[in-house]
């Protein structure tokens, strides 16, 4: 057996056994990832108990509606002189006196302050619903980011593995031509060199995958030391399925993210609660009115004389309830009034401007997204012609300097040309299919789903 086919066989079963691993681990896909690092993100889980504590807010905001009760009791022991209660005069005694109470109070009007109130609690909970899909969307294209950069990273790899391959068995056809006088010794020293240079960029590439992974695993807050196997399935389609996007749904598209984009909806949030404090502040220039009502009694007794009535029948006879009503008039107030308001209104106007440059920001994000679509659509229809005539080229000339027509230099320069044009199309593709989550996303559709029905949906 020769060593050529000893190589082949060496390399056949190397992948035969590179393949058996891989199927054995877990493959994890781009969906699955995003799911993992949402729910394992400790950005997210802040949102969504900030969301927990604006809800409770808003249930404080409709209890201030309800009428507040509150009971009180006290027990009093003097010695020495004291006021007999049913005499009023002054005796050298000791005595016990107990005290029962309990009192309702009700708001009656406060300026519109407590509407207002529960509406800005009912908005601010809305917006720290908004903050934590934001959170959750962010992490999620994030680690989508991330597990691109993964995916070409290792076709790279994949890449010089394959060019390694080829530089091996033309190094070992090249020193057999030169054996048989075919070839030179310079022709075998140029094939030595790329040879090197291959084994370089294949341990290279190998170092610039496991960071992507690492970076990957990051964002996933995922453990370092465990094993993430992905899904590497559309490095191998040949053909994606591209989608045109004309200028008039790009404008489509931009009207749709104006009502579900979570970014937006949280300045528009934003500028609802600065009008509803706004309003809130008008609360304290104008009176408040108060409905109120209790009950009470009492029980006093010398501890020496035996002559006072029992708890039962004096709890009885001292029982009393009263009912009422106040108003609170705001006089002066040492400016805090009116300088509340005017700097509630320009928080207002603050949020509304703020609002204004979300809108015009979004609007931004959402038309370069639909332009690098269909830039890298182009770009990788483009790359996919030029991959096949750089390939057909790079074949036609190793066959030539097989039969001694091409010299080493030509075949490095053809093979070098055409591993460029398959990182470009690697990268292009992979970036095509980011820009169509993310144009899908500002359409409404969810993020987390199937990776390669991305580049199919209209």
């Amino acid at each position: 057996m020769n060593k050529k086919n000893l190589l082949h066989i060496t390399l056949f079963l190397l992948s035969g056994w590179m393949g058996l691993e891989a199927t054995a681990q877990e493959v994890w896909d781009v969906d699955r990832c995003m799911s993992y690092a949402v729910a394992h993100n400790r950005t997210v889980r802040q949102r969504e108990l900030e969301a927990d504590n604006a809800r409770m807010d808003r249930m404080k905001a409709i209890g201030s509606f309800l009428p507040g009760v509150s009971a009180s009791t006290g027990l009093q022991y003097n010695f020495g002189r004291s006021v007999d209660p049913e005499t009023n005069t002054y005796n050298t005694v000791s005595t016990l006196n107990n005290a029962y109470s309990m009192e309702a109070s009700m708001p009656i009007f406060r300026g519109g302050g407590l509407v207002n109130e529960v509406r800005r609690s009912k908005a601010a909970w809305l917006m720290g619903k908004a903050a934590w899909q934001e959170a959750k969307d962010n992490t999620a294209l994030e680690t989508f980011q991330a597990y691109i950069d993964a995916l070409y990273c290792y076709g790279t790899l994949r890449l010089a593995r394959k060019k390694l391959v080829e530089s091996d068995s033309l190094l070992y056809k090249t020193r057999r031509q030169e054996e048989l006088g075919l070839k030179g010794l310079a022709d075998v020293a140029q094939m030595e060199a790329q040879q090197a240079t291959d084994s370089y960029n294949l341990t290279h590439q190998r170092n610039l995958y496991e960071t992507a992974l690492l970076t990957l695993k990051q964002k996933m807050n995922f453990p370092a030391n465990d094993t993430l196997q992905l899904d590497t399935a559309v490095l191998d389609t040949q053909t994606l399925h591209y989608i045109q996007l004309t200028q008039e749904q790009a404008d489509d598209v931009f009207r749709i993210a104006l009502n579900i984009n979570p970014t937006l909806r949280q300045a528009e949030l934003n500028a609802k609660v600065a009008d509803m404090r706004r309003k809130i502040s008008w609360a304290d220039l104008v009176p408040s009115i108060t409905l109120f009502g209790g009950i009470s009694s009492s029980y006093y007794k010398e501890l020496h004389s035996t002559s006072y009535p029992d708890f039962r029948t004096q709890f009885n006879n001292n029982f009393g309830s009263y009912v009422g009503i106040s108003m609170s008039i705001p006089i002066f107030n040492r400016l805090s009034g009116v300088t509340g308001l005017r700097q509630a209104r320009n928080n207002y106007r603050i949020a509304c401007e703020q609002y204004e440059s979300k809108k015009e920001e979004l609007q931004k994000l959402v038309l370069q997204a639909v332009q690098d679509r269909e830039g890298y659509l182009k770009e990788s229809i483009q790359m996919e012609k030029k991959v096949n005539s750089d390939s057909l080229a790079y074949h036609v000339t190793r066959r030539k300097y097989e039969e001694g027509l091409m010299t080493s230099l030509d075949v490095q320069n053809n093979a070098a040309t055409l591993l460029e044009s398959e990182t470009k199309l690697l990268q292009s593709k992979l970036t095509y299919l980011m820009k169509c989550r993310l144009v899908d996303y500002y359409k409404g559709e969810e993020i987390i789903r199937g990776l390669e029905e991305t580049a199919k949906k209209d």
